[in-house]
């Protein structure tokens, strides 16, 4: 008879195993999602990212990753 972990019992895992682990449970989360919960969890994350931006920085960004007219053409009206 084969033994199975239990996966409620204390188990070291090696750094590695634990990255694959992440990685594992994070293809399972994204695989049972959908185009629009992908797209929704991606702005989530991104809004999380940058809550903490002052406007200088955020505008710095957008002119260091594009230029003026991408700025101006997301400042609100």
């Amino acid at each position: 008879m084969i033994s199975l972990p239990n996966p409620k019992s204390k188990m070291t895992m090696t750094t590695e195993q634990l990255d694959q682990l992440k990685s594992n449970y994070c293809e399972m989360i994204i695989d049972g999602m959908d185009m629009d919960s992908l797209v929704q969890m991606a702005h989530d994350l991104l809004m999380d990212s940058y809550q903490s931006c002052t406007e200088e920085e955020i505008k710095e960004e957008i002119l260091d990753l594009y230029d003026d007219e991408m700025l101006e053409s997301l400042m609100p009206e």
